[in-house]
């Protein structure tokens, strides 16, 4: 799971896990919105990422095609729009 920090010198600083600074702040109070916020948005992003897979894994198996060939722009028989 991402995981966000928040740690304080003469401003508070956001860093995801990565090591990557995703913001400094004057309070505690903006940089843990902050954090939750962007936390918020990792788990709406993991869910949204998952229903369009099984989304495309449905449509894959009606259409009976596989992954390779529903990556193919120039597969015969997929329309292209």
């Amino acid at each position: 799971m991402d995981k966000y920090r928040i740690t304080h010198n003469s401003k508070f600083k956001v860093t995801f896990d990565a090591g990557e600074t995703v913001g400094v702040y004057g309070t505690a109070k903006e940089a843990q919105k902050t954090s939750n916020d962007f936390a918020q948005d990792d788990i709406v992003f993991r869910t949204a990422r998952t229903l369009v897979k099984k989304a495309v894994d449905r449509l894959m198996r009606i259409h009976n095609i596989d992954r390779r060939t529903a990556q193919d722009e120039d597969a015969p028989g997929l329309v292209k729009t």
